[in-house]
């Protein structure tokens, strides 16, 4: 059975992380289980997110799997992004090393990487599973 988004989040904006199925699902699973903390975009036109806000984490068949709130976001550029920072996205082997190779072919993917681009970093804490 799919589950239901609460009624109370039903207009929060919805989180997939990673670029395929497995990778979201098993990214999910870290947010769950408190692996995953932090996450980061690309600066874009759609305005930052504040502390506070909520979003719905989805896993890779975009089923809704918990909600997480907002507590800090900061602007960063992708060269000075801090090993904490990586350890606290929770992905790879949690290193900056790792977690710079992966951004960085992300971003590539979409033609928009630069060693010095703005990235939002975030953090959050989960507040209920699905």
């Amino acid at each position: 059975m799919i589950p239901q988004i609460p009624q109370k989040y039903r207009a929060a904006e919805r989180w997939s992380f990673g670029d395929n199925e497995a990778q979201a699902d098993e990214v999910a699973k870290r947010v769950i289980d408190g692996i995953k903390t932090a996450t980061c975009a690309n600066l874009d036109d759609e305005g930052e997110p504040e502390p506070g806000e909520i979003f719905v984490i989805v896993d890779g068949r975009n089923n809704p799997v918990c909600a997480v709130k907002l507590t800090e976001v900061k602007q960063v550029p992708f060269d000075l992004v801090t090993e904490q920072h990586a350890w606290e996205e929770g992905e790879g082997d949690r290193t900056l090393a790792s977690w710079r190779t992966e951004h960085q072919r992300f971003f590539e993917e979409y033609e928009m990487f630069s060693p010095n681009m703005p990235l939002l970093l975030m953090k959050f804490v989960l507040i209920e599973t699905f």
